[in-house]
Formats: structure tokens, C-alpha cells, sequence
């Protein structure tokens, strides 16, 4: 015996798991024993405790481990290229909102500013071409139209007819004669009646004399003539000794002595003129055209007298039908003309608001050189430093990565029979591997339907927020419990106290038989049960919280007797006095998981 001790002692390890596999496999047999054959009551030894019925408060929880988490991580990045000129700051450092953590220099922004500035100047220039082309297209097309309108006027007609009254003085033109719009035609005098224009005092004389008889004195006769007045200048004439004077034209008939080199003085009812005046003809004009075609006859001739509204000459029907579609052509010239130039003028009206919002984005872009911290948080990893230089190829650059610290979060995988309890807003109680005896609360905020599924078993990740995150790192390790389902206050006893058929056997000293394998002082009663956190039970009636109530504690007296038979010949056994050891630490109750609803596994009931 002594040898196979020291052989146990040689190979301790392995003996103690021989023992626990021997201990085990004797408890199942023992069970095993006790069941098979109830008329054998002396094959169990029942061990009991008593507990009072207490008022406390039952939670049942979820609880799930996870991995704490910034709030939010940043990557500073840029599309910017350049040389780093500043970087103050470090990891580990906490950065403000706003705060400038890079500089970077910004000469290749300034050629651009430039060359944008340059591409501006030219296309104002380019729409001030186009605007003024556009405005002299329109002046064609005004012309062309005014053209098109008057032939049209006459209905095609070949008469072309004298504007003025006198005497043709000479004739420029024949017939068969092609003229153009413009041509001369014929110089046409008149002096039937004469034109005196004399000065009068500026202050005598206004607009309002027109059309009043005047009185003209002829100087080298003195022969007086009647006029009407035609025009009063609005222009002042100073003469000498600063006489202000106004000018007058009269028209009078001629008696046949008046020439250009006569002069005379005249008067307007009591207004006299400052000296004398000179006469000229009415009318000493060259006739131009006004069309264009080929001459068909004259109605004039050299020496003949015309009057306003006389048929002057004749064009052919087939110039002025040729002139008719020539003006119809011009027209159509003149508008494709000026809707190529509008549309030109809208084109760099585009391109100058394009060049200019180049300008405009390129100088708000001189604003990316210097790079800010898009959040507050403390600077993890700072990977560009001054002196580099930023070549992205297409590419962001990542600069520095920012953790958002103002809270922290977690994941925790809830169980799909579960998940439906859990609510956003639910309180969390979370405690960390790291930070013993603290406890944290966290807040569901969001429920992903993003499940996983392994081993037949779909789980669903639900994100819990910590803002009073107190020593809490990201990485820790943390179990978060969320309570689905509490009874404050309630009436509660051992989860091993509820028998077969939610029973209890409450302490009565007046039942003085026992009830199978209860012993005699407890008596039955009846209840019902709520919630159970695996250890303890609700109980909602039945119990008024001033009972004792019976705990089984029960084991197989042959399974006892085995481990003790098994100990002793491993020479690990104690002294025993024949009484069956006091095992009521061990359990023979249900399920303890946390959240389970159910009765203690309790078999201590009557049989």
C-alpha cells in the first residue's frame, strides 16, 4: 500500500485526474442505482438544509463579452501634394475641433492660382470680342430688315419718285444704267424761296416764334418782304462786347431779286434783329438712290422742273425682283450672322464662368494645404512628419489617425431567442478583465440584423455606448449584462427548495410523520412561481415571507460509500466513524444559467 502511494505521489498530476473521472463516473452510478430500484429507500441518505423566506430583487440578464472601441476613428488624410513645412503635435497628444496638426507649402496652388487668373483675363476678353460682334451683326440685321421693309413697301414697284422740289440741274444717270443703292442721280436746285438766317438777342428769342410772320428789310433796296419763322437755334452765339445771340432762319417767297450774296435785317413783331443777315436757296441738293437695278427710262431731263412726289426714273421688274431677293437674302445673312455671334457670345459667357470658377475653387483649395483635426480626440499614430512630402498619385494620403474618445463602445452577441428583448436605450452594466471592482453603464443604441450563424445557432450584434468611460482603453476586455426581465422586491427562496409540481415543504413542528423522503416538521404547500435567476425563485403566491422552508441536499449513499471504498484504497481516505458525512454543500439543483425560468433539480420529494 505504502508503494503505490509513493507511485501516486511520483505521478500526481495524473492521479488527480483519475480521481475526478472516478469520483464522477461512481456519482452517475450511484444515480443511476437510486432510480432504477425506488423500493429500496436505504440506497440514498437524504441531507437537507433549511433557508427563510427572504424579500430580494431577481434579475434575469444577458451577458456578453466584448472588445472596447473608440467612438469613432479618423484617418486625417489629403489629395494635396507637397512638402510638410509644420506638423506641432504628437501622438498621444489630444487635439481640438479645427486645431491646424499640418502645413503644407502651397506653391504648386500658386501656379495654378496664376494660370487660373490668366485664363480668366483672356476669356473676358474673348466675350468682349464676341459682345461687340454680336451688337455690330445686329446693326447689319437692323439695316438689312429696314432695307427688306422699304422695297417691300413699294410692292415691287420699278417707279422711283422724286423727295424734293426744284429745278435738275444735272442729270448723272441714263437709261440701261445699272445703279446701286447710293448712286446720284440728279442735282436739283431751288430758289423760289430763300432761307435768311439773322441773329437776335438770345434773351429775345425761343422755340415758341416758330411759325410767326417775320418782317425782312432788304439792305441794298430797302424793299420789305414777309417770312415765316422756320427755326430758332438753341445754341448761344457771343459776338463782340459779350453779346449773347440766338440764330433765326426765315423763309420767304423769292420776287426774283434775292440771291445768295443778298443780306438783310428783320423783325419779329417789336424784336429786332442784332444786324444783318444772308440768304440761302431752299433747296440745293444732289437726288440719291435709295434702290438699286438697272434704269428702264428717264422721266427727267436737264433744265426741268421736278416737285416732290414726280416720277423720277423707272428700274426694270426683273432688277427689282432680283433687288427683292436680295434684300431677303441679306436678312437671312444678317440673322444667321447675328444668331452665330449670340450663340458665341453665350459660349464665352460659359467659358469665362467656367475660368472663373476654376479661379474661385483653386483659391478655396489654397485652404487644403492647411489641415485641421476634423474632430477633438487624442492623435494615435502620426505617420507624416515636417520635412516630408506628400505624393498621393492619385491617391489620399493618410496623415494621422485620431481617436474620438468622448465615448467608448462595444459589441455584444445576443442569442436570436434573445434579441427581441433587447431594446435600444436599454441600460448595460458592464464591468472590464482589466479594472476589478468597477462597474461602467453603457447604453444600447443600435440592434444590427446583420447576424452570423455558427453550429446552427444565429446570433445578432447589438452596440453598446459608454460615455462615463472612466479608465476604460481601447482593447479591454469587457462582459457586458443587460437585464431583460426583474422582480423587485419580491418573495424569493433557493432555486433547490421548489420541489415536483411547484411544492415547497414549509417547517411546521406539528407534522410529526415524514412524507417519503421529507422527515417529519415540514408540510406541503402549494405555490406559484415568476422569474428565477438560476439561484434563487420568485415566488407570486402560495408564501406570505414568514416561512422556513425545506433544501434538499441528496446524493447516493452507494456512490458515498464507493468514492470513500475508492479513496481508502488509494490510501486517501480518513478515519470514519460510521456516520454518513454531512454533503450539504453539494447540490443536486437544476439548471444555474443565468436567465433560466426553471424549478430546482431538486429529487427530494416524496417517492
Amino acid at each position: 500500500m505504502n508503494k503505490f502511494i509513493r507511485k501516486i505521489k511520483w505521478k500526481k498530476l495524473i492521479k488527480f485526474a483519475i480521481i475526478i473521472v472516478v469520483l464522477v463516473t461512481a456519482g452517475y452510478l450511484g444515480y443511476q442505482k437510486v432510480f432504477a430500484n425506488k423500493n429500496t429507500p436505504a440506497a440514498t441518505v437524504a441531507s437537507y438544509t433549511t433557508s427563510k423566506v427572504e424579500t430580494r430583487t431577481i434579475q434575469n440578464t444577458l451577458s456578453s463579452s466584448g472588445t472596447v472601441e473608440p467612438l469613432n476613428t479618423y484617418e486625417v488624410t489629403t489629395l494635396v501634394e507637397g512638402e510638410v513645412i509644420s506638423a506641432d503635435f504628437e501622438e498621444g497628444d489630444t487635439v481640438e475641433k479645427g486645431q491646424v496638426l499640418y502645413q503644407i507649402t502651397t506653391d504648386n496652388v500658386d501656379n495654378e492660382i496664376e494660370a487660373a487668373q490668366t485664363k480668366v483675363a483672356r476669356a473676358e476678353k474673348e466675350l468682349a470680342k464676341s459682345k461687340e460682334n454680336y451688337s455690330d451683326a445686329l446693326d447689319i440685321l437692323d439695316e438689312a430688315n429696314a432695307d427688306y421693309k422699304e422695297a417691300n413697301e413699294t410692292n415691287g414697284s420699278t417707279k422711283v419718285l422724286a423727295e424734293d422740289t426744284g429745278v435738275v440741274k444735272t442729270l448723272f444717270i441714263k437709261e440701261g444704267d445699272t445703279i446701286q443703292k447710293g448712286s446720284q442721280i440728279a442735282a436739283i436746285y431751288d430758289n423760289s424761296y430763300m432761307l435768311l438766317t439773322i441773329a437776335f438777342g438770345s434773351a429775345d428769342v425761343d422755340a415758341s416764334l416758330i411759325g410767326d410772320t417775320a418782317e425782312i428789310t432788304i439792305d441794298d433796296s430797302f424793299e420789305t418782304l414777309e417770312g415765316k419763322v422756320t427755326e430758332v437755334s438753341n445754341i448761344d452765339q457771343t459776338l463782340s462786347g459779350n453779346r449773347l445771340v440766338k440764330n433765326v432762319t426765315i423763309k420767304v417767297k423769292n420776287p426774283g431779286g434775292i440771291t445768295g450774296t443778298t443780306t438783310a435785317t428783320a423783325s419779329i413783331d417789336d424784336i429786332y434783329s442784332t444786324g444783318g443777315g444772308t440768304f440761302s436757296v431752299l433747296t440745293d441738293t444732289v437726288v440719291t438712290s435709295k434702290v438699286a437695278g438697272e434704269v428702264d427710262s428717264l422721266k427727267i431731263e436737264e433744265g426741268s422742273k421736278v416737285s416732290e412726289g414726280d416720277v423720277i426714273f423707272t428700274l426694270t421688274q426683273d432688277s427689282v425682283d432680283d433687288q427683292l431677293s436680295n434684300y431677303s437674302n441679306a436678312v437671312d445673312k444678317a440673322q444667321q450672322t447675328a444668331d452665330s455671334t449670340a450663340d458665341n457670345v453665350e459660349a464665352a459667357e460659359e467659358s469665362l464662368e467656367d475660368a472663373e470658377t476654376s479661379l474661385d475653387d483653386t483659391i478655396d483649395s489654397k485652404t487644403d494645404y492647411s489641415i485641421t483635426a476634423p474632430i477633438s480626440g487624442k492623435v494615435i499614430r502620426k505617420d507624416a512628419l515636417a520635412g516630408d512630402t506628400i505624393k498621393n498619385s492619385g491617391f489620399s494620403s493618410t496623415l494621422c489617425v485620431i481617436y474620438d474618445l468622448s465615448a467608448v463602445t462595444f459589441s455584444m452577441e445576443v442569442d436570436e431567442l434573445d434579441v427581441l428583448s433587447v431594446k435600444e436605450g436599454q441600460e448595460v452594466s458592464i464591468v472590464a478583465d482589466a479594472l476589478e471592482d468597477k462597474t461602467f453603464t453603457g447604453v444600447v443604441t443600435n440592434i444590427s440584423l446583420e447576424s452570423t450563424a455558427s453550429s446552427g445557432v444565429t446570433q445578432y450584434p447589438v452596440t453598446v455606448r459608454v460615455d462615463d468611460i472612466g479608465d476604460l482603453l481601447p482593447g479591454m476586455n469587457v462582459t457586458g449584462n443587460i437585464v431583460i426581465e426583474e422582480a423587485k422586491d419580491c418573495l424569493a427562496i433557493p432555486s433547490d427548495a421548489l420541489q415536483r409540481g411547484n411544492a415547497v415543504y414549509v417547517k411546521d413542528e406539528s407534522v410529526k410523520e415524514a412524507n417519503g423522503r421529507i422527515p417529519a416538521g415540514f408540510k406541503e404547500v402549494a405555490v406559484e412561481t415568476g422569474i428565477t435567476d438560476g439561484d434563487y425563485v420568485q415566488i407570486t403566491s402560495g408564501l406570505d415571507g414568514s416561512e422556513e422552508v425545506y433544501v434538499a441536499r441528496n446524493i447516493s449513499a452507494q456512490a458515498i460509500a464507493g468514492e470513500e471504498s475508492l479513496l481508502d484504497g488509494l490510501g486517501l481516505g480518513g478515519s470514519r466513524t460510521g456516520e454518513m458525512p454531512d454533503r450539504s454543500e453539494w447540490s443536486g439543483g437544476g439548471d444555474s444559467r443565468s436567465g433560466g425560468n426553471m424549478g430546482g433539480g431538486n429529487f427530494g420529494g416524496p417517492q
